[in-house]
């Protein structure tokens, strides 16, 4: 007895029922790897129906971006692209964090925003 948990792009993890279980923060952790349960953390993410603002969805570009390519690698923007050096300072911020410790960062901070959704 298996679950195919699938995004629309491919399908994520195939899981024994033992894994599942109803405490277990919306479906983020029910995953047994880090890779599986932060792709898991991005659909759920993508089901929230209220805006988390701005602060909020600058700490998960910058999770996003240092769990997939590591430390900041991009050269530092202008002055005056407002967004791009809010976005860029944020993952330059994460230093030298591994990109394993930025996947578990950013399943932390989505399971903390869907229990606030949640509560609403």
């Amino acid at each position: 007895q298996h679950y195919y948990i699938t995004n629309n792009l491919r399908m994520l993890t195939l899981l024994s029922r033992s894994f599942v279980t109803p405490a277990r923060l919306g479906g983020i952790r029910c995953f047994s790897d880090i890779g599986s349960r932060f792709e898991a953390a991005q659909v759920k993410l993508n089901t929230f129906t209220e805006d988390p603002g701005n602060a909020a969805k600058l700490k998960i570009y910058g999770l996003f971006k240092q769990a997939n390519v590591g430390p900041c690698n991009i050269p530092k923007p202008g002055g005056f692209n407002f967004v791009a050096k809010a976005k860029y300072d944020v993952w330059k911020g994460l230093g030298d964090m591994t990109q394993d410790q930025a996947k578990e960062e950013y399943i932390a901070f989505v399971a903390e925003l869907a229990g606030a959704e949640g509560e609403k």
